[in-house]
């Protein structure tokens, strides 16, 4: 019987582990897709019930294809790493960044309205473009854009992402290189 016991934890330990692997991307090391919307829909729901604020960022590296095109999709992977741990490191503990496809980022701020999260999705954005990269022994500026929007009463976490998602489609079209808010 204690063998059968330790056999079980053994393996709820590895199932335990493969759900936490499932839930990172791999490239990057932060939470992907899935992640998010479990996330997501936890703070929602915790939104809906106690109030307060919460913001979301969507961000993207601007100009991405033609990294990979210039400098192979391994330096488009190394560029992609770089930026998940720098938004990663970005945000307060209590934040959550995720890789949401792509060359795309979302993050959700709490406690944190727009003003808060233009300030420091800004800060992050510099940091973003003082990263010294490096390809082919040529210095690359790489640098990404930013939508955000804060939770709105009458707002599902659809809605806000639309929202930040065209906040984001305002800043690449504005220049790139900036943050928007809607």
């Amino acid at each position: 019987v204690e063998e059968l016991e330790r056999e079980s934890r053994a393996l709820q330990n590895s199932l335990q582990e493969e759900q936490r692997a499932a839930m990172i991307d791999a490239l990057t090391g932060v939470p992907n897709r899935a992640a998010y919307d479990d996330r997501m829909a936890h703070e929602f729901a915790r939104w809906q019930r106690h109030g307060g604020t919460i913001s979301i960022a969507a961000w993207d590296v601007d100009n991405f294809k033609s990294i990979n095109d210039e400098f192979g999709h391994m330096a488009g992977d190394k560029v992609l790493h770089i930026l998940g741990q720098h938004m990663a490191r970005s945000v307060c503990g209590t934040d959550f960044v995720a890789r949401y496809g792509g060359e795309e980022f979302v993050m959700i701020m709490l406690g944190v309205d727009a003003e808060q999260a233009l300030k420091i999705c800004n800060k992050t954005r510099t940091g973003i473009q003082a990263i010294a990269f490096h390809f082919r022994d040529k210095p690359v500026t790489v640098t990404a854009s930013c939508g955000i929007t804060t939770f709105r009463m009458g707002d599902q976490p659809e809605t806000a992402f639309e929202r930040a998602d065209s906040a984001l489609y305002d800043a690449k079209n504005g220049g790139r290189n900036r943050c928007v808010v809607r």
